[in-house]
C-alpha cells in the first residue's frame, strides 16, 4: 500500500509540476517574441536580435519598440512586417523634417534623408512640418541611412506591438 501511496504522490506532484511549467510556457509565448533583424545595414546597430515584450507600450522617449509596418512604409518593410524602431517624438510634439536635418520641439535628432535619391525623390519631397496627433508617435533609427519616419510620417499608435529591448 505505501508503493501505491508514493506511486499517486508522485503522479500528482508529477502532473501539477507540467501543470505549472505549461502556464509559464503559455504566458510567456504569448508575452514575448524575438524579433531579428537581417538587413545588411542596421538601423540600430550593433544589435540584430531583439526580445520584444507584448505587454510593455508605455510610451517612452528614446526607447525602442515593434510594430507592424504600414502600406506607406514600402518599398522597404512589407505591410504586416515587424519593425523595430526608436520612438523620437510624442503625442503633441513638433517634428521638422527639413533636407539637412529633422527636429523635434527644435532639437535635432537626425540629420539629412540619405534614401531621397534611393527612392527616386528630391529631399525637399520629404521636408514637411506637423503637430504629432494624440493617437501618433514618431520613429527613427540611429543611422542617417534609416528608412524611418522622415520617409513616411507619424506612426499610428495602434501599430505598436511592445518595447524591444536589444539582445546582441
Amino acid at each position: 500500500m505505501t508503493n501505491h501511496m508514493a506511486s499517486r504522490a508522485f503522479v500528482v506532484r508529477a502532473g501539477l509540476s507540467l501543470l505549472v511549467m505549461a502556464a509559464l510556457g503559455l504566458y510567456l509565448g504569448t508575452r514575448f517574441r524575438i524579433g531579428i533583424d537581417s538587413q545588411v545595414h542596421q538601423c540600430l546597430p550593433p544589435y540584430s536580435v531583439w526580445l520584444i515584450d507584448r505587454h510593455d507600450r508605455a510610451l517612452v522617449r528614446g526607447a525602442t519598440y515593434s510594430f507592424f509596418a504600414g502600406d506607406a512604409m514600402a518599398p522597404f518593410f512589407s505591410p504586416g512586417q515587424r519593425v523595430v524602431k526608436r520612438l523620437r517624438g510624442l503625442p503633441g510634439e513638433q517634428v521638422t523634417v527639413t533636407s539637412e536635418r529633422t527636429t523635434v520641439n527644435g532639437v535635432t535628432i537626425g540629420t539629412g534623408l540619405a534614401l531621397a535619391a534611393t527612392l527616386h525623390q528630391p529631399p525637399e519631397a520629404f521636408a514637411r512640418q506637423v503637430t504629432l496627433p494624440a493617437a501618433a508617435v514618431w520613429m527613427m533609427g540611429d543611422t542617417p541611412d534609416s528608412f524611418d519616419a522622415r520617409y513616411w510620417g507619424p506612426l499610428p499608435i495602434v501599430q505598436i506591438r511592445g518595447r524591444a529591448y536589444a539582445l546582441f
